[in-house]
């Protein structure tokens, strides 16, 4: 009981697993499929048709009639079905082909079935080769090859019980000929139905494995060169950009940006409501840097660092203003401030490579950063040029 109970198990899985797999294999080796099957049929054509001459030894009363049913119904039949093979939807294409293999399979029984001769009956060991052909070369689908091989092995029965002068020492011994023939082809195609689904199976594990294991390493990486605090780019991050950019581009201007007396700030306000000002003010820097086609990035502490892929001369003093009018906008209370100002500023130190500026990264950051400081020196709430 327990080894019936898991063969049925293993039955039902096929079934279910089998459209799912076939859809798989259509969007993956659709192609592949067509090109075998249209190549399988001419093969299978050829070699039908061979049994022509044999009609002439087993079949002479009707030979002439089991020529034209090859010639003229079976062979435009089977080229119609290479004509349409790649032109129909897959599920068509597959009923198409158990179609032809019912043809293939039910025509030689027929023929023996309304043959008078002695040797008739020797036709039938036509009848495992078209399966193994149908079930086994042409690989049709489980579930139809089920159909094909159950429809064939009842038809075949009926011919060996029914057909009028039958030799009945012969009933028994092709009766268990057919079954047992029709069962092996049934067998090896569950058996390469069962390997597509298993390999199936395998490779989408394999490949959900490994788009896991790309998304950890993306968030993973992308942690790398996250600031934890802000939420944008961090120095590590930073120092890979600019590199590429200045590799790159022709024009990169970099900004240092401070956050003025943010000290003061912390010690009025506390580090929790110092870190919200810091990311709010990141979150200010980033939107301002994307707008503009640029990057930024928290250098440390209250300094930010933007990119921009601009000369200096044309757009450094334009987004180095605006951006200390952009942070300045925002409103931020800081009334611990000893300079007059309320409200929460940033001061702007630039640098470019432009003609005849610098092309290393440690260089240009020094320019801009000295210039910072010249901003701050002035008074803050403004930007300087390096």
């Amino acid at each position: 009981m327990q080894t019936e109970t898991g063969a049925r198990g293993r039955l039902n899985w096929l079934l279910r697993m089998a459209p799912e797999v076939e859809r798989a294999e259509e969007r993956d080796f659709g192609a592949e499929r067509i090109r075998h099957l249209r190549h399988a049929i001419i093969v299978g054509l050829i070699v039908y048709n061979i049994y022509n001459l044999t009609s002439l030894h087993l079949m002479a009363d009707i030979q002439p009639f089991t020529v034209a049913m090859r010639l003229l119904v079976l062979v435009p039949g089977s080229l119609v079905i290479f004509y349409l093979v790649p032109r129909v939807p897959p599920a068509i294409r597959e009923l198409l082909l158990l179609a032809g293999m019912f043809v293939a399979s039910l025509l030689p029984l027929y023929l023996v079935y309304i043959s008078q001769s002695s040797y008739a009956t020797y036709t039938l060991g036509e009848l495992p080769l078209v399966l193994l052909f149908g079930n086994m070369l042409l690989v049709l689908r489980f579930r139809l090859a089920l159909i094909f091989t159950a429809g064939t092995c009842l038809t075949a029965l009926f011919v060996i019980h029914a057909k009028p002068g039958l030799d009945e020492n012969l009933i028994f011994p092709l009766t268990v000929q057919v079954v047992t023939g029709l069962f092996f082809t049934l067998y090896g195609n569950w058996h390469v139905e069962r390997q597509r689904c298993l390999t199936y199976l395998a490779r989408y594990d394999a490949q959900n494995r490994a788009d896991i294991a790309e998304r950890r390493g993306d968030q993973l990486r992308d942690l790398t060169l996250t600031d934890m605090l802000t939420g944008i780019a961090n120095r590590r991050h930073l120092d890979e950009t600019l590199h590429a950019w200045l590799e790159t581009r022709s024009d990169v201007l970099l900004l240092m940006v401070d956050v003025d007396h943010f000290k003061a700030f912390n010690d009025r306000f506390g580090h929790v409501a110092g870190d919200d000002c810091l990311r709010r003010i990141a979150s200010t820097l980033a939107t301002f840097a994307a707008r503009h086609e640029g990057f930024a990035a928290r250098y440390g502490g209250e300094e930010f660092t933007l990119l921009f892929a601009v000369d200096k001369e044309t757009g450094g003093a334009f987004l180095a203003d605006r951006l200390v009018r952009t942070v300045r906008e925002l409103s931020i209370p800081h009334p611990a401030r000893a300079d007059g100002l309320t409200t929460v500023t940033v001061s702007v130190g630039y640098a470019g490579t432009g003609e005849g500026g610098v092309r290393e990264a440690r260089d240009l950051i020094t320019r801009a950063d000295l210039a910072l400081y010249e901003a701050k020196n002035a008074g803050r709430n403004r930007s300087k040029a390096g």
